[in-house]
């Protein structure tokens, strides 16, 4: 089955993006009427996250990448801090205490602690989304997300290596993992939002966002395949040797954009995968 990467574009745009963008965009307007939300906070750290969210597609679009990166952590902080708020009262209490920090008794409000509780409210939050992933790699999920975006936030080897890339190429495959890290954030608030609204209007079905998922990753495999560029020649700027373990994990990243890479190309001839993805393209 022959899809060229414009009918794809058009289909993730379609059948993904706009349904994303509407729903929050809608649902964001919402929240000031919603009664159940117990913290004025709460709406004021949603609103940010939409507004921080559409300054990083501003960066991306100039390929400001360590400044997106680091907008978006900001953003993922305030759904979890926001969201937190409203189902744990100690949240809230710590947040408003201006005299506490990490060192003089900071607890609650604390990134990783939230990480681990938010976790385990994404079920309530998004049933459909959320109640087929095991705890355990939704966590994962949200601790790898934050890790990455540290690295960007901070002086980083990252950060001095994306200051040394010159090349096109490589710039348009980072710059397509960077959108990878937004939609997560955009999916996390367009269901938080939901949360609270109870919106029916707006949805995304689930085998849309499955096969934009799949095709994405089957665009990123296309795009190092083609790329005649090879990235050793970054090796010395990240120090690979003191890093080994680190790489580790990447490698485990690259085999699962592999996966899916392999997934289409053993279903591109089973019948009901066709007619899905006919469907996803109409």
């Amino acid at each position: 089955m022959e899809i060229s990467n414009k009918k794809i574009n058009l289909a993730i745009k379609r059948k993904f993006i706009k349904p994303l963008n509407d729903g929050i965009k809608y649902n964001i307007n919402q929240l000031k009427n919603v009664k159940e939300i117990k913290h004025k906070e709460t709406i004021s750290l949603l609103i940010q996250s939409y507004i921080t969210l559409n300054n990083i597609e501003d960066l991306l679009k100039k390929q400001s990448l360590v400044d997106a990166n680091a907008l978006l952590r900001s953003s993922f902080e305030y759904i979890l801090v926001g969201m937190m708020m409203q189902f744990e009262e100690e949240v809230f209490k710590e947040f408003i205490n201006l005299s506490i920090d990490d060192e003089n008794g900071r607890n609650y409000t604390k990134i990783q602690k939230l990480i681990n509780r938010f976790k385990t409210h994404l079920n309530k939050i998004s049933p459909n989304l959320f109640e087929n992933i095991n705890r355990d790699l939704k966590g994962l999920a949200l601790t790898d997300l934050y890790d990455k975006l540290c690295k960007f936030t901070h002086s980083s080897l990252f950060v001095t290596t994306i200051v040394e890339m010159k090349n096109s190429d490589e710039e348009k495959i980072l710059k397509m993992l960077n959108y990878q890290n937004l939609y997560f954030v955009k999916i996390l608030l367009y269901c938080c939002l939901k949360y609270f609204t109870n919106d029916a209007k707006h949805y995304i079905y689930e085998e849309n966002l499955g096969l934009s998922i799949l095709f994405y990753y089957y665009q990123i495999s296309i795009q190092l395949k083609n790329s005649k560029l090879i990235f050793d020649k970054y090796k010395d700027f990240l120090y690979i040797s003191e890093n080994e373990k680190y790489f580790i994990k990447a490698k485990k990243y690259n085999g699962k954009i592999q996966k899916n890479f392999t997934y289409l190309k053993e279903n591109s001839n089973d019948k009901l995968f066709i007619e899905a993805v006919e469907n996803f393209l109409e």
